[in-house]
């Protein structure tokens, strides 16, 4: 389903994948095993000359997670969106719903050992940068 929402990524001029809200990216050791290279320098060394993504099946979580992000709010995970230029979050509103199931129900449980790190990773650097909004409380079964 989420497939779908990558031909607003792809059709954007932004390229938020170039941008300093996408560096330095939280990498789990896993990605970074599968991945060595990821996260080593701005630009993003897996965006090509084309504009795509060089492993878009094996990116990291946060990668699947965008335009989407997960932060702790009095000790609940909550979804946010940040106030960017981004396609996604003008053109795909209607169908956030269907994306933020979608990542609860088949991204979360392969990544919940990482979600207190990765809700604490430059929350407050792009809070200083970023106004977001809040789109709802995260449907998350912790262990």
């Amino acid at each position: 389903m989420t497939n779908d929402l990558w031909q607003d990524c792809i059709d954007c001029k932004t390229k938020c994948c170039r941008g300093d809200i996408a560096f330095p990216l939280f990498i789990t050791p896993k990605e970074l095993e599968i991945n060595p290279a990821i996260n080593s320098k701005n630009p993003c060394v897996f965006f090509n000359d084309c504009e795509l993504c060089e492993i878009h099946d094996s990116r990291p979580f946060v990668c699947k997670f965008f335009p989407f992000e997960l932060m702790k709010i009095n000790q609940k995970f909550f979804w946010i969106i940040w106030n960017i230029d981004c396609l996604i979050t003008k053109n795909r509103r209607a169908d956030f719903e269907k994306y933020l199931t979608e990542h609860e129900e088949k991204l979360i449980p392969q990544f919940i050992d990482h979600l207190e790190d990765y809700a604490d990773f430059r929350i407050e650097e792009l809070k200083k940068k970023y106004k977001y909004e809040v789109l709802r409380a995260a449907r998350i079964k912790l262990p």
